[in-house]
């Protein structure tokens, strides 16, 4: 039996952003902080593979034995819906590594069981990449380039931390964006390293016009349906804070 079934004694999960933090009852916490929890540590990294090898380092020190990487991504498959769960049995991140990283398959595939009853699951490869993918026709040449489902900005530094420790590695993604959805470059842009509303964001919103009101819009009532997902997924593996 896994780790993760047997126990969650020992987990450390590394979330990009406050507002996924808050999915496992974490309020207050800011990027680069490392948080106990019940029967682990969790450590909130910012965005992108830089923040999250340094935030899944962190985690080592505190003496982990199993590393997650938990939080959202976007769809590149049309049957993933906002809210929907990826539990990925493989991280990739780069094409000359056509194998990545493999997620711990018991571990995986009990986490998969334990949300299936109540959570739209899919299993597959999830792709981790160096910046955000915002358009639809960026998302479409992905997909049949890498054969993943889905993308991410942290899960492959995470995993990688976890394969030179020698310790299991596990993800669980929630769909924030369907593979149709076009997020305007003036919002992708301006999004900060925690998630946030920065001045850049602002001006964008502000001048951006309808077209990107209606984005942001959107965008955010995906995010939600994606943090509610992580929320109950929280409960259902008894991993609240």
């Amino acid at each position: 039996m896994s780790a993760l079934a047997a126990s969650t004694e020992g987990l450390g999960i590394v979330v990009a952003l406050p507002a996924e933090a808050r999915s496992l009852g974490a309020r207050g916490v800011c990027a680069g902080a490392c948080t106990r929890w019940r029967q682990g540590w969790m450590s909130v990294s910012g965005m992108g593979s830089d923040n999250a090898m340094r935030a899944a380092e962190r985690l080592l020190a505190c003496g982990v034995r199993t590393l997650a990487s938990w939080g959202v991504a976007g769809a590149l498959d049309a049957r993933l819906a906002a809210g929907d769960v990826l539990v990925p049995e493989r991280i990739r991140y780069c094409d000359d590594e056509p194998d990545g990283f493999t997620a711990d398959p018991a571990a995986s595939a009990y986490v998969a069981r334990q949300l299936s009853g109540s959570l739209h699951v899919y299993r597959g490869v999830l792709w981790s990449s160096t910046r955000a993918v915002a358009s639809s026709n960026d998302k479409r040449r992905l997909a049949e380039r890498t054969g993943a489902i889905a993308v991410d900005m942290e899960a492959a530094a995470v995993a990688a931390v976890a394969a030179r420790a020698r310790l299991p590695f596990i993800a669980v993604k929630a769909i924030c964006d369907p593979c149709t959805r076009e997020i305007p470059p003036r919002i992708a842009r301006a999004v900060d390293d925690n998630g946030g509303v920065s001045l850049a964001m602002l001006s964008a919103l502000a001048f951006g016009g309808p077209a990107t009101w209606r984005a942001a819009r959107l965008l955010a009532r995906d995010f939600a349906s994606a943090r509610q997902a992580l929320a109950t997924a929280a409960q259902l593996l008894a991993v609240r804070a």
